[in-house]
C-alpha cells in the first residue's frame, strides 16, 4: 500500500516532493518517539543534544510543510495563467473571425 501511495504522489507532485516526504516521514517518527517515552529503544542524550534534536525536528517539519505550501501555490497559478492564456486564445480567434465575416461582407468576394 506504501509503494502505490508513494507512487501516485510522485505523478501526482514531483521527486522531490516524494523525497521531502520521505524526509517528513522520518521527521514525525522521531517526533513521536521523542514526545512517547514508551515507543524509545534508547535513552535521550543529555542536556545540550535533546534540545538540538526538538529544535532540528521541528525546523524539518516546518520546512517540509512551508516547501509544500510553496508547491501547491506554484501549481495553482500556473492553472490561472493557463485558464487565462486560453480565454486569451478564445478572444483573438473571435475577433479574427469577426474581422474576416465584416471584409466578406464589405464587397470582398463573390
Amino acid at each position: 500500500i506504501y509503494n502505490i501511495i508513494q507512487f501516485s504522489i510522485v505523478h501526482t507532485l514531483s521527486p522531490s516532493a516524494t523525497a521531502f516526504g520521505g524526509n517528513f516521514n522520518k521527521a514525525a517518527l522521531i517526533f513521536l518517539t521523542l514526545l512517547l517515552p514508551f515507543l524509545r529503544v534508547h535513552d535521550l542524550p543529555g542536556h545540550p543534544y535533546r534540545e538540538v534534536i526538538w529544535s532540528a525536528v521541528i525546523v524539518n517539519i516546518a520546512a517540509f510543510s512551508y516547501y509544500s505550501y510553496l508547491q501547491i501555490q506554484a501549481k495553482k497559478e500556473k492553472e490561472e495563467r493557463q485558464v487565462y492564456k486560453l480565454e486569451d486564445d478564445d478572444d483573438d480567434e473571435d475577433s479574427a473571425d469577426d474581422s474576416d465575416e465584416s471584409s466578406e461582407e464589405s464587397g470582398g468576394f463573390c
